[in-house]
């Protein structure tokens, strides 16, 4: 009788890890997605973003917009914490080498090769706002970033991306991560941080929360 007890409980113990197995999640953990772009193994270099200003006849270059180097910088830091298969490179000596370029397009080739990078990530910032016309008054920051990866052994276009988020997704919904009362900097802060996660994410996978 306890023989059977035994095997009974066995029995039930395997199918138990069978669903669980199936339906994941039973031990605690779950599964990473995958990422948007997967990139592999990677070693990737992360150069400042050009930014759009709101004269659409000027343009910023790489290291001349202090929020396109503060989100690269960020971007750089949330690879560096959340990313497995992702090693973000310093960018020591870049600058230079741009700003010593005979022409507006840059070779990501030679860039990735000084730093023994695979893979180039820069972009443009293209707009940042901090109002929107249907809610007057009321305080919105809406930021739009256009974004490209290059492999650097053929300087090949392997990823291109334009994101667009706004905190805090309405201003009359009650949903407030931002009051009303703060500064223009504490939401471009803010939108900056968002637009880190949701590009590392692409390029990270993660979890749905």
């Amino acid at each position: 009788m306890k023989s059977s007890h035994r095997k009974i409980t066995s029995l039930l113990s395997a199918v138990f890890v069978v669903c669980c197995s199936a339906l994941t999640g039973c031990s605690g953990t779950s599964e990473r997605n995958a990422p948007e772009v997967d990139l592999g193994e990677s070693r990737i270099l992360v150069v400042p973003f050009q930014e759009r200003s709101r004269s659409v006849s000027t343009l910023r270059w790489h290291y001349e917009s202090a929020e396109g180097i503060r989100l690269a910088r960020l971007l750089t830091h949330e690879m560096s914490s959340n990313c497995p298969t992702l090693t973000p490179l310093s960018d020591a000596g870049v600058e230079d080498l741009i700003f010593h370029s005979d022409t507006e397009e840059i070779d990501w080739t030679a860039i990735g090769s000084t730093l023994n990078a695979t893979h180039v990530l820069t972009g443009r910032i293209e707009k940042i706002r901090y109002s929107d016309p249907r809610t007057p008054g009321m305080l919105q920051g809406r930021m739009v970033v256009r974004w490209w990866v290059y492999r650097v052994l053929d300087g090949h276009q392997v990823a291109s991306r334009e994101f667009s988020i706004r905190i805090p997704e309405d201003p009359e919904s009650g949903k407030i991560y931002i009051s009303f009362e703060s500064s223009e900097r504490e939401l471009l802060a803010a939108l900056q941080a968002r637009m880190a996660k949701v590009i590392g994410r692409t390029l990270c996978g993660g979890d749905d929360s």
